[in-house]
């Protein structure tokens, strides 16, 4: 198997992990606030990390200024993403959270074009611009509308979690050249657990329930929800992600995204008995199409 063939293999298990993350999400939502439910996730896979570390699954070596190199993609990713994607939901819907989050493609390919030369074709264009109007119908569909007032404020935050996942992409190529993939993972885990936990540990104290940190941590469908989202939706999409990007290029790999939300319905339909209707089944064959003619047309 050629290091294409897995890269192309890398980023459709990445985009599948995604796709049913969101229902693992949902399920620990109901347990727990975003933010604590993030410095679960992380913490989760800062033990993992350790672990393999000290059974010497994994080797990683890296400087201080190895460390500083890298902090900016955490910034990025997750720090700023997850940051910007929480708040936003606060002042508007998920739907429309979901409309924007399907510009990220789009956005990743413009800024590859001007700092990584990366280039595409006109029908590669259209092809991504296909699959992004796929999502982009799925979510208008389901009855998503863009108000006015305090929404305004929820869009600006939320396209701020656009770019710094598209800037993310972009320095997950540049920065996947000079350093292993496992280097480049461990230092964005190791950051979010620190960000998160802080952050989600001075909310608890100020708030008088320095417990309240721990209470979820009690149910089972909780456990269960943290260990997929802190094991396979943090340090194995890191890696798949990293290792894609590399290889194929941050705008190709990018569109692999939006088969998350084919995914998604796909899961909410089998594990939620959730009703697809047509307009599911026309927005994930444009979805799909975008994705297969996307990187069919690409460069040799």
């Amino acid at each position: 198997m050629n290091e294409k063939t897995k890269a192309y293999l890398a980023a459709l298990a990445f985009s599948t992990i995604i796709g049913f993350s969101f229902l693992f999400t949902k399920v620990a939502l109901g347990f727990a606030s975003p933010l604590t439910n993030l410095a679960h996730r992380y913490t989760v896979a800062a033990i993992v990390l350790f672990m393999l570390q000290q059974s010497k699954l994994i080797q990683v070596k890296l400087s201080k200024e190895d460390i500083l190199s890298i902090l900016p993609m955490s910034l990025f990713y997750p720090i700023l993403f997850f940051m910007f994607q929480s708040f936003a939901l606060q002042y508007i819907s998920s739907s429309e959270a979901g409309i924007l989050q399907a510009l990220v493609p789009i956005i990743t390919l413009i800024l590859a074009s001007i700092f990584l030369k990366e280039k595409t074709t006109l029908v590669q264009k259209f092809f991504l611009f296909l699959s992004v109007t796929g999502v982009v119908y799925i979510f208008l569909s389901k009855g998503a509308s863009f108000g006015a007032g305090t929404a305004i404020f929820g869009y600006v935050l939320m396209l701020g979690s656009v770019f710094s996942n598209a800037i993310n992409n972009i320095l997950s190529k540049y920065k996947g050249g000079q350093y292993k993939v496992m280097d480049l993972t461990v230092v964005v885990i190791l950051v979010g657990f620190i960000v998160f936990n802080s952050i989600s540990l001075f909310s608890h104290i100020s708030s008088g329930n320095p417990m309240g940190y721990f209470e979820p941590l009690g149910h089972v469908g909780y456990i269960f929800s943290i260990l997929y989202l802190g094991i396979l939706a943090s340090i194995v999409t890191a890696a798949l992600s990293i290792y894609a990007i590399v290889r194929l290029g941050a705008s190709t790999v990018s569109v692999f995204g939006n088969l998350g939300t084919v995914l998604t319905i796909v899961a909410g339909a089998v594990i939620l008995q959730e009703p697809i209707y047509s307009y599911h089944l026309l927005g994930a064959s444009m979805i799909i199409a975008g994705i297969l003619g996307m990187n069919l047309m690409r460069k040799k």
